[in-house]
């Protein structure tokens, strides 16, 4: 039985979703510049709708990033309100892996790349697959990077992310296979809710100060 909430305001759209035993709510909101604005009464509309108060969550997600500074921010500190205060675990997940899991389960394959557009020629990678246990595992850290020193060399990858459709010449090479609508690919919150729950399971918990947005750079403005 799970009862969770789990955000994600990495990048322009800001994706929650909640689970009470098993039936999901959702919701979303598209090229969304200013996540503070609407995102408490976001939360408390889908808590409302599946019947939840705080207090009765097993556990919050967060997506950390790396991804838009300003909205990392604003989802850092709700959920930190929100953790201290009812004394509830968080479960910190990568964004980038978010992404890398959306395209496992749509396109069904099982090694994926994400690169996500971070300004001034630079993108943010990530590189995951699936283990032997159908979780998803990092390959390395995510990261910021020059496309200019883009370099891949693992076989066999997909790529998804909104900077193969604006760097693609630089980033492109013979081992990876860019996905049809790859810069469409986001966060998605239903999803994070399904991969924390074997964090919450291996009780890989973060203190809700202790809470840290990946930013790698200061300020992303797209």
């Amino acid at each position: 039985m799970n009862k969770s909430l789990a955000i994600d305001t990495s990048t322009t759209r800001l994706t929650i979703a909640c689970e009470n035993n098993g039936i999901f709510f959702e919701h979303s909101t598209d090229d969304c510049v200013d996540h503070a604005k609407n995102l408490f009464s976001n939360i408390n509309d889908i808590l409302v709708k599946a019947n939840l108060g705080i207090k009765d969550l097993d556990f919050i997600s967060l997506g950390i990033g790396p991804g838009r500074f300003s909205g990392l921010r604003v989802g850092a500190s709700a959920v930190q309100a929100m953790a201290y205060t009812h004394k509830k675990n968080v479960i910190s997940v990568s964004s980038l892996s978010n992404i890398a899991l959306v395209a496992i389960k749509q396109f069904s394959i099982d090694k994926v790349v994400v690169a996500r557009d971070a300004g001034n020629d630079r993108v943010f990678f990530g590189s995951y697959q699936m283990d032997e246990k159908q979780i998803i595992k990092a390959d390395s850290e995510d990261t910021l990077l020059k496309v200019k020193n883009f370099s891949f060399n693992k076989t066999n990858y997909y790529a998804v992310g909104n900077a193969w459709a604006r760097y693609g010449q630089h980033l492109s090479n013979d081992n990876i296979i860019v996905v049809d609508g790859a810069e469409h690919l986001y966060p998605d919150a239903k999803v994070m809710i399904n991969f924390a729950k074997t964090r919450f399971e291996m009780q890989e918990f973060t203190e809700p100060f202790n809470i840290q947005p990946n930013y790698l750079i200061e300020q992303v403005t797209n």
